[in-house]
C-alpha cells in the first residue's frame, strides 16, 4: 500500500508540473505541456526515423552515488507494460520482474540490495536501451566529459522510493570531479554543452528582483524558523537569498538576455508557494514556465541549467516536489511551452 501512495504521490508531482506551464504571463494557464517522457520513449526507441534535431533531444538523467554515474532510461521505464499497468499492481511486478532477474542470473538475498551486472542479458531490454560500451557524454558542473556504460547495477533500496531501481553506469571519467549526488545530464549527441548549477550570487541583481517579485507575493503568509528551530509564520514582506534563484542566458530563443528566476517559500510543514519565470532585465515576464501557486502541497523548483544540443537556447532542469519527496524534470522550450523531455530520480517517503 505504501509503494502504491508514493507512485500516486509522483504521478500527481509529475502533472502538477507539466500541466501547469504556460506561454506567457497573460494567459489564463490553460496551455499546458503536450510532451512527456512516455511519448519521447517512442522517439526513442524509434530513433531510426528521426532527424538529427530529434535525436539530439534524447536526453537520460545520471547521478554520481559517489563511485560511479549510474543513468536512468526513463524512456523504456515509462513504456514498460508492468508500470502501465492500471490495476494497482504494476509497480509491484516491475519489481518482482527484476527480483526474478537477480535469482536466475545471482542469488536475491534479502539483507542484500545492490546487485551489479557486468554484461547485457537479454532480460535487460525491457529496462535500458544501452550496451554494454556504448558511447555517452555526461554532462556535470565541472565539463563534459566522455564515457562509455560499463555495466548494470539493480538497487533494491531504491523501491522505497518508488521510482526506478534498474540502472546502466559509467565508471568515474578520467579527470572528472563530482559533487556529491550530483544530478546531472547524459547524452549521445556531442553537441550537449556543461551543465550549470551555479546561480547569479551578484546581491545587487539578485536584490533587483527581489523587488520585481514582492508585489506578486502580497497578501501570501510563509513560515520561517529561527535559529532554535522554532517555526515564525507572517506575511511576506521580503526574500531570502535562499529563496529566489536566479539564472541568466537565452531560454526562449538563442541569443536573448533573458533571466530564469525561481521562488519556493514554505507557507508551513506541508504546503509551499513557488513560481518558475522568464524575465527581462527590467522585471517584464516573457514566459512563465511555472505561474505562481500559493499554498500547494507540491512545489517547483529551479535546480540547474544545460544546452543539451549546442543551439544556443538553455534547457531547464527542475526539482518538483512535495515535502518529503520529489523528480527532476529537464523542461526544453518549443512552439511557446516548456515541456518535459526526460525526468529521473524520483524519490518519495
Amino acid at each position: 500500500m505504501k509503494i502504491y501512495i508514493l507512485l500516486i504521490a509522483a504521478l500527481f508531482i509529475l502533472i502538477s508540473a507539466s500541466c501547469s506551464k504556460k506561454n506567457d504571463g497573460n494567459n489564463s494557464g490553460n496551455n499546458s505541456s503536450q510532451n512527456s517522457v512516455e511519448e519521447n520513449s517512442d522517439k526513442k526507441d524509434g530513433n531510426n526515423n528521426l532527424s538529427q534535431s530529434q535525436q539530439n533531444e534524447i536526453v537520460y538523467l545520471g547521478k554520481w552515488d559517489g563511485k560511479r554515474v549510474i543513468v536512468e532510461d526513463n524512456y523504456r521505464f515509462s513504456a514498460n507494460e508492468n508500470i502501465k499497468d492500471t490495476t494497482g499492481a504494476g509497480y509491484d511486478n516491475y519489481c518482482q520482474s527484476l527480483k526474478d532477474i537477480i535469482n536466475k542470473y545471482q542469488k536475491l538475498n534479502d539483507l542484500k540490495y545492490e546487485y551489479f551486472f557486468d554484461d547485457f542479458k537479454p532480460e535487460f531490454e525491457k529496462y535500458t536501451g544501452f550496451k554494454k560500451g556504448d558511447k555517452i557524454n555526461v554532462s556535470a558542473n565541472n565539463g563534459v566529459y566522455s564515457a562509455e556504460i560499463a555495466g548494470y547495477y539493480i538497487n533494491m533500496d531504491d523501491i522505497i522510493g518508488g521510482g526506478i531501481v534498474f540502472y546502466a553506469y559509467v565508471n568515474a571519467p578520467a579527470g572528472a570531479k563530482f559533487e556529491e549526488n550530483e544530478v546531472m545530464v547524459c547524452s549521445q549527441n556531442n553537441g550537449l554543452k556543461k551543465m550549470n548549477n551555479k546561480s547569479v550570487t551578484n546581491q545587487q541583481v539578485l536584490d533587483k528582483f527581489k523587488e520585481y517579485l514582492l508585489p506578486k507575493l502580497k497578501g501570501i503568509n510563509s513560515a520561517r524558523f529561527d535559529d532554535k528551530g522554532e517555526q515564525i509564520s507572517g506575511p511576506v514582506t521580503k526574500l531570502t537569498n535562499e529563496e529566489i534563484k536566479l539564472f541568466e542566458g537565452s531560454f526562449t530563443a538563442a541569443g536573448k538576455n533573458e533571466f530564469l528566476v525561481g521562488v519556493k517559500l514554505q507557507n508551513d510543514f506541508t504546503n509551499f508557494t513557488s513560481l518558475i519565470y522568464i524575465m527581462d532585465e527590467d522585471g517584464k515576464i516573457i514566459s512563465e514556465h511555472s505561474p505562481l501557486a500559493v499554498n500547494n502541497f507540491t512545489f517547483g523548483s529551479v535546480d540547474a541549467v544545460v544546452d543539451i544540443n549546442g543551439d544556443g537556447i538553455l534547457e531547464i532542469m527542475t526539482y518538483d516536489g512535495y515535502y518529503e519527496g520529489g523528480t527532476y524534470n529537464l523542461w526544453k522550450y518549443n512552439g511557446g511551452l516548456f515541456k518535459v523531455i526526460t525526468s529521473g530520480f524520483s524519490f518519495g517517503v
